[in-house]
């Protein structure tokens, strides 16, 4: 069971969290002192309601990611958010990769994926299947995610992210049917792929939920 723990120190107070069994000793990784233990005030997590995985968004492309970690976080995302499947190309750590499992935490065995050494052999199979693929670039004919239309309902809709330092790779590019970027207002242009990820993969959850429920309300109205 994980909790947390203060030092008793009063000249420390550090206080962090650790793993620990009942009767554990746990000293102050700081000065040494003895601690006390915070115990959790709930120990097991409550029930989430469970996405409805009937929406268009489908899978994703991570093409010639550099970073484990961001890998093993778009993993835990992908998993949360309800896509289906991963698709990893180029030079893209895999699963089997330590940096992925530290920070998959156990989504890297639940959620299907595949490894493709081409992205654009991979993304022409994929159109010919009828995926729908969303690009995620600060492109000059990219697309605010908060502004863009209606996209297809009927298609599976694909996430595609690229190089963390070159992006998306130029045809990969031009096999997208949208680009879209997320509007920044600091100093920094751009974000970590694995936070960009999220936001798009959530925004698009949203839209695609929200799309649903509409159709739903219509029919109900109109029927």
């Amino acid at each position: 069971m994980w909790c947390y723990f203060e030092c008793r120190s009063p000249s420390c107070t550090f206080r962090f969290p650790a793993e620990w069994e009942k009767g554990q000793m746990i000293s102050c990784p700081r000065c040494g002192a003895e601690t006390r233990a915070i115990l959790p005030i709930h120990e097991s997590a409550p029930a989430l309601p469970v996405l409805d995985t009937s929406t268009p968004l489908h899978s994703a492309i991570l093409d010639n990611l550099r970073s484990a970690y961001n890998v093993g976080s778009i993993f835990r995302t992908a998993d949360a958010c309800g896509i289906r499947h991963l698709y990893l190309c180029g030079i893209t750590p895999l699963p089997t990769h330590p940096g992925v499992k530290k920070t998959a935490l156990g989504a890297e065995e639940n959620l299907p994926w595949s490894y493709n050494p081409n992205s654009v052999l991979l993304a022409q199979h994929l159109k010919r299947e009828g995926h729908y693929f969303i690009g995620v670039e600060t492109a000059s004919n990219a697309h605010s995610l908060f502004k863009i239309g209606n996209l297809p309902s009927t298609l599976p809709w694909t996430i595609v992210v690229g190089n963390e330092v070159a992006g998306i790779d130029p045809e990969l590019q031009t096999l997208c049917d949208v680009l879209l970027w997320i509007p920044m207002q600091g100093y920094k242009r751009s974000l970590n792929v694995a936070v960009a990820f999220g936001i798009v993969a959530y925004f698009l959850r949203y839209l695609a939920q929200t799309a649903v429920n509409i159709d739903i309300d219509e029919a109900l109205t109109h029927g």
